[in-house]
């Protein structure tokens, strides 16, 4: 497998969010990767800075957080030219690490900025679906109790790895990924992929649906209007994430938070089981949502049922 751990430092615009161009928050001034073997070795490695062409002056934040100065970014090359030697170094179909799913969006971000302005040309550079491993989800999974995801930083004082360079940096923290990396099961990379949402479905034949044994993951097609999303028969659909089975319901769906849907059905054979939908807007400005399917304990069901009921009290009392 030709694993690129990958890593991004940006900028963003420095004289306030209403001056920002929307198509391009975050302009990408350091790329950083290592390619790991799929025996955990780390074997060649990537690092360049990036000369902006958006942002030339660096905001305050990004002065605080990462170690360059413009003067350190003015004499490097562009990001078509750091771009077009980075995707020619990751070499033929590579999976894609990062630490949390970040990256991946900001570097497609990037790419299509400069496509659409000419600087950048040919075919789209990334498959659909794009699939990648984020490493912080299955660190957060493996090692933490409470599924908590946790900072490189933390990861790396959680696994005693020895701490011989600056954080902040895409070549360090990649180096640093690459060995948190090494100190997780290889066959979680697989099982439990990620996929990027930067490109979503189109269509209902675009749909995603990925079983990965404990969950059940769905990606659906756009709609014009927010309201339609849990409207859809497919979207709001309840199937046993073991056996696909339809399933009875329990709880309808209800919203936790105005952007999170949860649910709660039952499969004859394989008992209770969690819906949660996230409704999310994509780059067109179109609503889809991710909904994931798992099995939960009547204690876990009980928590949801008294959830439910103190949202419809809340609402209740504020009608009043």
């Amino acid at each position: 497998m030709n694993y690129i751990v990958l890593d991004l430092e940006w900028n963003q615009c420095p004289y306030g969010k209403e001056h920002e161009d929307p198509t391009l928050p975050f302009e990408i001034v350091e790329i950083g990767a290592v390619r790991v073997s799929g025996n955990g070795e780390m074997d060649a490695d990537f690092h360049e800075n990036v000369c902006p062409t958006l942002y030339t002056r660096l905001h305050h934040i990004t002065r605080k957080v990462i170690h360059i100065s413009e003067k350190d970014l003015a004499g490097c090359r562009t990001f078509p030219e750091v771009f077009a030697d980075f995707i020619s170094w990751c070499g033929e179909n590579p999976v894609f690490c990062t630490w949390g799913p970040g990256d991946l969006t900001e570097l497609q971000r990037n790419v299509r900025w400069h496509m659409n302005r000419g600087t950048i040309t040919g075919a789209w550079p990334f498959p659909y679906p794009l699939c990648f491993v984020d490493l912080q989800k299955i660190f957060a999974w493996y090692y933490g109790e409470d599924h908590t995801r946790r900072s490189l930083k933390n990861a790396v004082e959680y696994l005693h790895i020895h701490e011989s360079e600056q954080f902040h940096d895409a070549f360090s923290d990649a180096h640093y990924t690459a060995l948190v990396m090494k100190k997780l099961p290889a066959d979680l990379f697989e099982k439990y992929y990620s996929i990027d949402t930067y490109i979503t479905p189109t269509s209902r034949e675009d749909e995603i649906f990925v079983n990965y044994g404990p969950y059940t993951k769905f990606i659906s097609m756009p709609f014009d209007d927010r309201n339609d999303v849990m409207q859809d028969k497919v979207v709001s659909s309840m199937r046993c994430c073991v056996c696909n089975r339809k399933t009875r319901r329990k709880l309808f769906w209800f919203s936790e938070n105005g952007r999170n849907m949860l649910c709660a059905s039952i499969c004859p054979e394989h008992g209770l089981l969690k819906g949660k939908a996230r409704i999310r807007q994509n780059r067109d400005g179109k609503w889809y949502c991710v909904k994931t399917i798992r099995r939960i304990t009547s204690a876990e069901y009980d928590i949801l049922k008294k959830k439910k009921a103190a949202i419809r009290e809340k609402r209740r009392h504020r009608g009043a």
